[in-house]
C-alpha cells in the first residue's frame, strides 16, 4: 500500500497514548455495558453457559461442567472458569433477582481486552492512531456489540486469539524477548481450553507467513520475482518451520498439556469422559452430506455476508482494503500484511471447509484483523483517485446496507435479538418508530462526515462509531421485556414466565418432568429453576423416554423418580441429578410437555379411566422461547380428589 508520509494524528496518538488508551477503556466498557441488565437470556446457548456455571459452583465441582445434572461435554472449561467467580457474586445474594448481570460481566471484560489487544495490535503494525482508531472501529460493529453480552464461548476465545496472534505477530517481526515467548504460551494454552485445537489456527496462520517470508527472501536472493501466491512452496514453509521449531514446540506443548491435564482431571472427579463429547461435538459440527472442495468452497457466502453486513457500519470499506493489500504486495512485498492475510485466511478456511454450520458468531476472532486492516486503508492510504472512488463506493454500500435492514427489519414487523432471531413489535411500535428516526439520524450525522471528507478519515470514523453508539438506546428499548407473568412485552418469555407459574401452583419441593428434547428446546427453563428450589440448593428436572404410563406414574408417585433415572442410566451414581432424586422429598410433580410432546400424550390421556382422567390438570400457556418464536408449554399435574 503507499502511504503518505507521517501524518500529525499518529505523532499526537503516540504522545499521549495512555491517556488515549483509558479514554479507549471508558468509551468500551460503556458500549459493552448496554444490554447486560436484561433479566432473559438472548440466544439458545446462554441458558446452557449459565446453568453449567450454577451447578459448578453449588456442586464445588471446578472441573467437570454439568447441565441440568448431566455431563457438558460440548466446550472445554475456560469459559465456566472466568464465570465462576462472578457466580460467587451472585451467591452472596442467594442468586436472587437478576444475577444474569453478574454472569454477564466475564463478557464484557472479555470485550474490552480484545479492544486493547486490537490497539496494541495496530499500533505494533501501522501507529497508534491506527491501532486506536481501529479499536473504536471493532467496538462500534454490529455483531462485536452483540457478542459482547452473550454468556457464550466465542467472545472468551475470541479474546484469547487476539492476544495469541499479538504475540504471535511481535515474535514474526523479531521481537524474541521471553516475555513474549511466555505470553504467547500462555494465551495459546488459555484459547485450547477456551475453544479446544481450534486455537491453534493462530498459530498455522503464523506458521504459514514465516514460510512464505522465507521462500520471498530465497527468491530475492536467486533474483527471481516474487509474488505471494508463488511464494506458498511447501518445501520452503517446512525449512522456515524447522529453524523455528523450538518456539513452535513451546508453544504447541503450552496447548495441549494443560488441556490434557483438564481432561484427566475431569475425568477422575467426575467418572464421566469428557474428550468422547468433545469429540463427538466435532464430529457433529463438522459433518457435512458432501465432501466436494468446490461444493465447500461454495458456502463462502455467509461469511462475505459478515465481512460486509454484519461489519456494519464499517463492511463496505472491505474492498477498498482488499484493494489496497493486493496493490501492496503486488507493488512491493510488505510482511506486516502478509501476517495479517495469512492468519485472516487459515482461519476462515478452515471454519468454511469443515464447519457445516455458517454462524457469524465464526468471525469473532478475526474482526480484529479486518478492523485493522480497513482501518490502515482509511486513514494510511494515498489520497488518489481510487481511494476516493473506493471510499464513496465503501460508503454508498454502507447506506444501502443500513437501508435494506432497516426496510426489512420494518417490514417485517420484528427486530433482532441476536443477530439471527427476529421478534414481532407490530404490537408495540410505539419504541419502534423512535428507533427508526435514530437510525436515520445516525445516517444523516454519516453523511456529514463523509461527504468530501476522504482527507479526514479519523472524522469519518470517530462520527460514524459515536453515532451508532447513540442508537442503542433505542434499540435496547424495543426489545422484549419481563417484569411479570402479566407485564410484559409482546408475550411472557418461556424462562421466566413458566417458573413463575410453577411457582404459583406448586408447593414445597417439586418435581419437574419432561421428555429430554424438552430441555434441548427450552433450555433456559432449567437455569430458571433456582425459583422453585426453596433455597434448599441446586434442583434438577427429570427427563425421561419411558412410556407415558410411567410418566404419568411419576407425577402420582414423585419418590420413585431416582428409580426411573436408575433406570435410564445403569451408572447413575455418578450423576449429581441421581443423588438429588434420591435425597429429596418431594410434596408435588409436574409434567411439562411441548407441542410435539402433547400430540404424543393427548390420545393417551383421553384413554385413561375416568376416575384418573377426573384427578388429571392440564393447563397451557403461550410464550417466546429462546429462539423467539410463539410456542405452546403443556404443564400436567394430578389433584387427588378428597
Amino acid at each position: 500500500m503507499n502511504y503518505d508520509s507521517k501524518h500529525g494524528s499518529d505523532d499526537f496518538c503516540q504522545k499521549n497514548w495512555k491517556i488515549l488508551l483509558g479514554l479507549l477503556l471508558l468509551f468500551s466498557f460503556a458500549v459493552s455495558f448496554y444490554g447486560v441488565c436484561l433479566n432473559y437470556f438472548y440466544d439458545i446457548d446462554e441458558p446452557k453457559y449459565a446453568r453449567a456455571v450454577y451447578e459448578m459452583f453449588s456442586q464445588g465441582n471446578f472441573l467437570a461442567p454439568m447441565f441440568d445434572g448431566m455431563p457438558r461435554m460440548e466446550k472445554p472449561p475456560l469459559t465456566y472458569w472466568v464465570m465462576y467467580p462472578f457466580a460467587w457474586l451472585a451467591s452472596l445474594n442467594g442468586f436472587s433477582g437478576n444475577t444474569l448481570f453478574f454472569l454477564r460481566m466475564p463478557t464484557v471484560i472479555c470485550s474490552m481486552l480484545i479492544v486493547v489487544g486490537t490497539a496494541f495490535t495496530g499500533r505494533r503494525l501501522f501507529g497508534a492512531a491506527t491501532g486506536l482508531l481501529a479499536a473504536v472501529m471493532i467496538q462500534s460493529s454490529v455483531l462485536f456489540k452483540f457478542m459482547s453480552v452473550m454468556m457464550k464461548v466465542d467472545v472468551v476465545f475470541a479474546c484469547c486469539v487476539t492476544w495469541a496472534t499479538y504475540c504471535y505477530l511481535l515474535r514474526y517481526l523479531g521481537d524474541k524477548r521471553k516475555v513474549v515467548s511466555i505470553g504467547g504460551a500462555v494465551i495459546t494454552a488459555l484459547g485450547v481450553l477456551a475453544k479446544g485445537p481450534f486455537a491453534f489456527l493462530p498459530l498455522a496462520g503464523y506458521v504459514l507467513a514465516v514460510g512464505i517470508r522465507h521462500n520471498v527472501r530465497a527468491k530475492h536472493e536467486a533474483g527471481q520475482p516474487a509474488s505471494f501466491l508463488s511464494s506458498i512452496n511447501l518445501g520452503g514453509i517446512i525449512t522456515a518451520k524447522w529453524n523455528d521449531r523450538k518456539i513452535l514446540l513451546i508453544w504447541f506443548l503450552a496447548g495441549c498439556i494443560p488441556f490434557g491435564l483438564w481432561l484427566y482431571a475431569a475425568w477422575m472427579s467426575s467418572g464421566f469422559d469428557y474428550s468422547q463429547g468433545l469429540v463427538g461435538q466435532f464430529f457433529h459440527n463438522t459433518s457435512t452430506s458432501s465432501s466436494k472442495l468446490v461444493d465447500k468452497l461454495g458456502r463462502l457466502d455467509p461469511y462475505f455476508d459478515t465481512l460486509t453486513v454484519i461489519f456494519f457500519p464499517w463492511g463496505g470499506y472491505v474492498f477498498g482494503a482488499v484493494f489496497g493489500i493486493w496493490k501492496s504486495i503486488k507493488e512491493k512485498y510488505d510482511e506486516r500484511y502478509v501476517f495479517m492475510v495469512c492468519v485472516f485466511l487459515v482461519y476462515l478456511l478452515t471454519f468454511t471447509l469443515l464447519f457445516k454450520l455458517k454462524s457469524n458468531r465464526y468471525m469473532l476472532p478475526v474482526l480484529p484483523i479486518l478492523s485493522i486492516l480497513v482501518c490502515d486503508w482509511l486513514v494510511n492510504a494515498k489520497r488518489d483517485k481510487s481511494y476516493r472512488t473506493l471510499f464513496e463506493m465503501g460508503f454508498i454500500w454502507l447506506c444501502s446496507m443500513g437501508a435494506m435492514l432497516s426496510y426489512r427489519s420494518f417490514k417485517a414487523m420484528n427486530v433482532s435479538v441476536n443477530l439471527a432471531d427476529g421478534v414481532p413489535v407490530e404490537q408495540y411500535m410505539d419504541t419502534m418508530i423512535p428507533f427508526f428516526l435514530a437510525f436515520g439520524c445516525f445516517f444523516l450525522i454519516l453523511l456529514v462526515v463523509s461527504i468530501k471528507q476522504t482527507e479526514r478519515p479519523a472524522l469519518h470514523i470517530i462520527g460514524g462509531a459515536l453515532a451508532i453508539v447513540a442508537i442503542m438506546p433505542f434499540y435496547y428499548r424495543t426489545l422484549p421485556s419481563y417484569v411479570s407473568i402479566s407485564e410484559n412485552k409482546p408475550l411472557p418469555i418461556m424462562g421466566q414466565a413458566l417458573t413463575d407459574g410453577l411457582k404459583e401452583i406448586t408447593k414445597g419441593n417439586t418435581l419437574i418432568l419432561h421428555r429430554p428434547f424438552f430441555i434441548k428446546t427450552f433450555p433456559d427453563v432449567v437455569y430458571f429453576l433456582k425459583k422453585l428450589d426453596n433455597g434448599s440448593g441446586c434442583m434438577y428436572s427429570l427427563g425421561s423416554s419411558v412410556p407415558p404410563a410411567e410418566m404419568l406414574q411419576a407425577i402420582a408417585t414423585p419418590e420413585k423418580a431416582a428409580d426411573l433415572f436408575k433406570k435410564e442410566h445403569p451408572d447413575a451414581e455418578k450423576y449429581p441429578a441421581y443423588k438429588y432424586f434420591k435425597e429429596t422429598k418431594f410434596d408435588s410433580a409436574v409434567m411439562l410437555l411441548s407441542s410435539y410432546d402433547y400430540i404424543q400424550f393427548y390420545k393417551f390421556f383421553e384413554a385413561l379411566p375416568p376416575m384418573i382422567k377426573d384427578m388429571l390438570v392440564v393447563e397451557e400457556m403461550n410464550m417466546l422461547s429462546v429462539k423467539w418464536v410463539n410456542e405452546q408449554v403443556w404443564i400436567v399435574r394430578f389433584i387427588p380428589k378428597q
